[in-house]
């Protein structure tokens, strides 16, 4: 009776280190409705950014999330409220004069004709990258601290791949943050 007992006790272990170790395989799996109900898009997470309490601190680290806001705004998926926002954050890296040479509705219209001609023409923005820190050239003038930058886009058109290099000008606002103050196509 006692090996029957000793059996039957093995057998009883047995099962319940089995169902502990598929409980715990099965509880450390992300339950995928939840983590879709929570996954931002690309565009919502360049938005997440409070720029009140989160500005970027180096004209490097400025342009950086402009390019990232570039990015996002040509992406097919958002909607025009999306687009809105993406344009207003963007617009608060500009440098008062920039800012002040168009209003924010002329702005918005303009970025939305853009839109609608880089979806006509197949183009989308595939990535970018920066200058490199040491390539950050910084001068100061009577007029304010400068910062100049090159920030390489790496485009695509119906299927072809290409650059598009753009030379940031940044200034120095009165409480220490780099404004975006032009860019030009190279």
């Amino acid at each position: 009776m006692k090996r029957n007992n000793l059996i039957f006790l093995s057998v009883v272990i047995f099962i319940v280190v089995a169902a502990l170790i598929l409980f715990g395989k099965l509880s450390q799996r992300p339950n995928e409705k939840t983590s879709a109900e929570f996954s931002l898009s690309p565009t919502e997470q360049v938005l997440q950014r409070d720029l009140s309490i989160d500005y970027p601190q180096s004209p490097k680290a400025v342009v950086k999330y402009y390019a990232q806001l570039s990015q996002a705004m040509y992406d097919e998926q958002n909607t025009d409220e999306q687009i809105k926002r993406l344009a207003h954050q963007s617009r608060r890296l500009f440098d008062s004069e920039l800012y002040n040479n168009q209003t924010d509705e002329d702005y918005l219209a303009r970025l939305m004709r853009e839109i609608e001609n880089y979806k006509k023409d197949g183009r989308k923005i595939m990535s970018f990258s920066l200058s490199a820190a040491t390539d950050v050239e910084y001068q100061k003038t009577d007029d304010g601290e400068y910062a100049t930058l090159y920030c390489n886009y790496s485009m695509q058109k119906e299927g072809a791949i290409y650059s598009d290099k753009e030379h940031f000008i940044l200034r120095k606002d009165g409480e220490g943050h780099w404004k975006i103050l032009g860019w030009q196509n190279r």
